[in-house]
């Protein structure tokens, strides 16, 4: 049977997306948003889960990546496992909250049940079905691909030619910083997380992630609160810290510059906390790697990062983003709490509530700006976005990743320059 033409008019992305500047439509085209998802998020990998969020059998999360409801599911046999979130009977959604635990899944209009590994092994009647059913066939569909890197679990729906590890790339860097800073090399995603609807286009979000340029101006609340932020975290054009372009769309804020020339004995990026308060961290981290390399990891702490599309290790906290609309978007965040860290974790929980919760200081200053943003940018005019501060002041070091300023672009671009190659290449090959 034929199918019907594509009608729809081909967007160019190579013209919309240049080195300086980007067009608006970018943000408000409901065509361009339904052929990000395609290209971008269900043929991409993208962020799903982290392992511990699913500890024990039978522990599962529901997570939208592209316009695709998945299921993160640990089997009895310890193995993590990702099924769409769909029965095959007559399409029923299986598993309606965001979390829980289950023996078995059990579909809530027919009762078809599945084992935790996605096998059909119950059904009402089996017998009224045709001689050729089998219930090896209709079990739970995983998904193409699924790996994972530091416990943090990523999936590709329609598969591409990448490996996870050819994906990450050098952002493998940023995990494995977070990661060390764990005596045990691990992180527990365990808080629960916060659910914060956004009145912005996704990619907005994924561009502030990255910004050193805003702060002064969005968050001048925060600075004048807080005198690690306004003092430690130099926001001026000459400060040490740089923002970096990794490749592959991924990029960060180097804060540890900034926390290196400190050049103090305080922890800086546990808001100042001088390190005779937490004692049992601390011997936690000589004993793991010594005092030396123990202390290098304390002083430039986490990353402050963006993966592509969907992941940002943001400090101590864990945001993933969510694309709903061209103009709607949900950003979740959870603080990150380091294993055999109990004294640091606590902590870390009330400052993820005072930045991140809903009365927090930073989520709605970024918040507010988004959705403002998003209102100027429905505008028909000016036609472009200027996009080009610090273009062309980069330095390249020997293994491609970009170096700027903290209030260049480089960030930005980063992410662009890989999102215009992966649209544009898509309709490339096809044509």
């Amino acid at each position: 049977m034929a199918t019907a033409p594509d009608i729809r008019p081909t967007v160019d992305y190579r013209h919309l997306v240049q080195d300086g500047r980007l067009h608006g439509s970018l943000y408000t085209s409901p065509q361009i948003f339904a052929e990000e998802m395609e290209q971008i998020f269900h043929r991409g990998w993208s962020f799903v889960a982290h392992d511990s969020e699913i500890p024990n059998s039978g522990d599962f999360v529901v997570r939208r990546v592209g316009t695709q409801s998945l299921i993160a599911l640990r089997g009895k046999d310890g193995e993590v496992r990702v099924f769409y979130n769909r029965c095959p009977h007559r399409g029923a959604t299986l598993c309606q909250t965001a979390s829980g635990h289950r023996s078995r899944i059990t579909c809530p209009y027919h009762a078809w049940t599945f084992a935790l590994d996605g096998r059909l092994i119950g059904l009402p009647d089996e017998g009224a079905y045709p001689p050729d059913f089998s219930k090896a066939d209709a079990g739970l569909t995983p998904v193409a691909r699924m790996d994972s890197y530091g416990g943090f679990i990523f999936v590709n729906l329609i598969p591409n030619q990448l490996t996870l590890r050819e994906h990450l790339g050098h952002a493998t860097e940023l995990i494995d910083a977070l990661l060390g800073l764990s005596p045990t090399g691990r992180i527990q995603l365990t808080a629960g997380w916060m659910k914060h609807k956004m009145r912005s286009n996704w990619k907005m979000i994924v561009e502030n992630q990255v910004d050193g340029y805003h702060a002064p101006m969005v968050h001048g609340s925060l600075i004048t609160a807080n005198r690690t932020f306004a003092t430690v975290r130099d926001r001026k054009p000459t400060s040490p810290t740089r923002v970096r372009d990794f490749g592959m769309g991924h990029s960060d804020i180097d804060h540890a510059s900034d926390y290196r020339a400190a050049g103090d004995r305080l922890f800086r990026w546990t808001g100042g906390i001088d390190p005779e308060r937490l004692p049992v961290y601390v011997k936690a981290m000589d004993d793991a790697y010594g005092p030396e390399d123990a202390r290098r990891r304390l002083i430039e702490g986490p990353p402050h990062s963006m993966l592509f599309p969907n992941l940002s290790l943001a400090e101590m906290n864990i945001m993933v983003i969510e694309p709903v609309s061209p103009q709607h978007s949900i950003q979740y965040t959870i603080p990150v709490f380091l294993e055999g860290a109990d004294d640091l974790n606590a902590r870390t929980l009330r400052r993820c509530e005072g930045a991140m919760g809903p009365a927090g200081m930073l989520i709605a200053d970024d918040a507010e700006i988004g959705e403002l943003t998003q209102m100027g940018v429905a505008n028909l005019e000016p036609e472009w976005i200027i996009l080009s501060r610090g273009l062309g002041k980069e330095e390249v070091l020997a293994n491609g990743v970009k170096l700027a300023g903290l209030m260049d672009e480089t960030s930005q671009r980063g992410f662009w320059s890989h999102y215009r190659e992966v649209m544009a290449a898509s309709q490339e090959a096809s044509q």
